[in-house]
């Protein structure tokens, strides 16, 4: 029996990623819930870099935790589920998103928001002259 703050679901809302975008939906999500769909959050790492706040923290204004998202209570105050853990393939035909080491989850309507590894193949002089900061986990 569901409870007056319980609804079916109807739909399942499935985030691969804590990018920017669903760091939004989620908080949005929190503020003004949508009856009868599940949010769901699959992230390999539940601290999201912000990375408008990485030149701080390169010159030390900023430490690692000040400069990142704490998925954890995000997800709990939108009541969403937190699955920690890679994605790492998608199953098209039967809606699931295929995880390291747990059985595939259901999804209605899906979002990817991984971030970008910008190539730095072809481009002379490139492993000498720059720094690369994409992804942001591995340089912060």
């Amino acid at each position: 029996m569901k409870t007056d703050g319980e609804s079916m679901v109807v739909k399942d809302l499935v985030l691969i990623g804590g990018g920017h975008s669903h760091v939004y939906v989620i908080k949005m999500f929190g503020m003004k819930p949508m009856p009868g769909v599940r949010l769901t959050v699959v992230a390999r790492d539940v601290l999201t870099p912000y990375s408008g706040m990485l030149p701080g923290h390169v010159a030390g204004h900023y430490t690692h935790e000040e400069c990142h998202i704490d998925l954890r209570p995000l997800c709990a105050f939108a009541k969403a589920r937190l699955i920690h853990a890679p994605a790492t393939g998608l199953d098209t035909a039967a809606r699931h998103v295929l995880l390291e080491g747990r059985p595939p989850i259901k999804y209605d309507v899906l979002s990817i928001d991984i971030g970008i590894t910008p190539s730095q193949q072809g481009t002379p002089g490139v492993d000498a002259l720059t720094t690369p900061v994409k992804p942001i986990n591995g340089f912060s």
